[in-house]
């Protein structure tokens, strides 16, 4: 083995990644402190290795590597997740959607979020749209509150609303994009913030709202074609009568009011909390959201197609 210079450049790999590392190089670290090569570019460690440790129990890749690292196991995840989906089975799309929307929220920066893209392009195709698999998703919800889930399930219910609204591939894709990474402020929230459970002071309410400011910072350094994405992230909880934050803004794109309208929904229907109970969908629809569109927070239009996307 090659012995490497010790440098404060050597981060430690991510478990659930090692699978995918063919071009990344990692290294173990020997008793000298010295961080040696373990395996180089262009091979893999292979499954039943990683599966029964046969391998260092701590292992390293360059700093320099951790975006490129990302985006091969974005690969690896996305290959797993369109064979889940040809396969049919909801628990199991799950799972990978979770592991490579977790992964790529570890790094969330340009060169790791604009991979998401091909993640929610698997979905827009017409097996997707045909096969109840969007649908099976969205039934398929969890009362373990997290921001991952929370966006994966906005997600779902984005794009079979686009599916519902009969719209081209490419709208399917962008306002699937938008659910998914419509909350990506949050990972610059503290943990104690984000999984308290009890009612936020002010203080912590004021800093849960700049997520919608730093998910914007976030998602305009990003390479994105659409600059749509960005911008649902700053608005999405905007209202039309300039009653949301942050900007309190009138005029919101349809997009970000669809993924607003559709926030609103999954949190109150799938977030359980210690002080208080998800609520059941015909009474989130009903009476809260339906309030909103009364007082002219929602579009009413835009409020009547959501409920038959979610009927159908």
């Amino acid at each position: 083995m090659k012995v490497m210079d010790t440098v404060s450049e050597y981060v430690s790999a991510r478990i659930s990644q090692l699978n995918f590392y063919s071009d990344i190089p990692l290294y173990t670290k020997a008793q000298n402190e010295m961080y040696v090569l373990y395996k180089p570019r262009g091979i893999t460690l292979g499954e039943m290795r990683i599966s029964e440790g046969m391998h260092p129990k701590e292992l390293y890749i360059k700093q320099s590597d951790k975006i490129a690292g990302l985006q091969e196991a974005q690969k690896g995840f996305n290959k797993q997740l369109e064979q889940d989906v040809i396969s049919g089975n909801p628990v199991k799309i799950k799972e990978t959607l979770v592991a490579v929307v977790q992964e790529t929220l570890a790094e969330p920066r340009s060169g790791s979020l604009e991979g998401i893209s091909d993640t929610v392009g698997i979905f827009v195709g017409g097996y997707s749209r045909e096969s109840g698999v969007i649908r099976n998703l969205i039934d398929l919800s969890s009362k373990d509150y997290s921001s991952t889930l929370h966006s994966i399930n906005v997600m779902a219910m984005a794009l079979n609303f686009a599916f519902h609204m009969q719209s081209p591939p490419e709208e399917v894709k962008l306002l699937g994009l938008c659910g998914l990474l419509h909350d990506v402020g949050k990972t610059k929230i503290k943990g104690d913030i984000l999984t308290a459970p009890r009612k936020l002071t002010d203080d912590e309410f004021e800093e849960m709202r700049r997520h919608t400011i730093y998910g914007y910072n976030i998602l305009n350094d990003c390479k994105f074609d659409k600059k749509e994405i960005a911008g649902c992230a700053l608005d999405h909880h905007e209202k039309i009568d300039g009653s949301g934050y942050p900007n309190r803004k009138t005029r919101i794109s349809r997009i970000s009011q669809v993924i607003g309208m559709i926030d609103c929904y999954e949190a109150l229907t799938n977030d359980d909390r210690p002080y208080r109970s998800a609520m059941e969908a015909y009474k989130a629809l009903s009476t809260i959201i339906r309030e909103d569109v009364k007082s002219g927070k929602f579009d009413e239009k835009l409020y009547t197609q959501l409920i038959k996307s979610l009927g159908n």
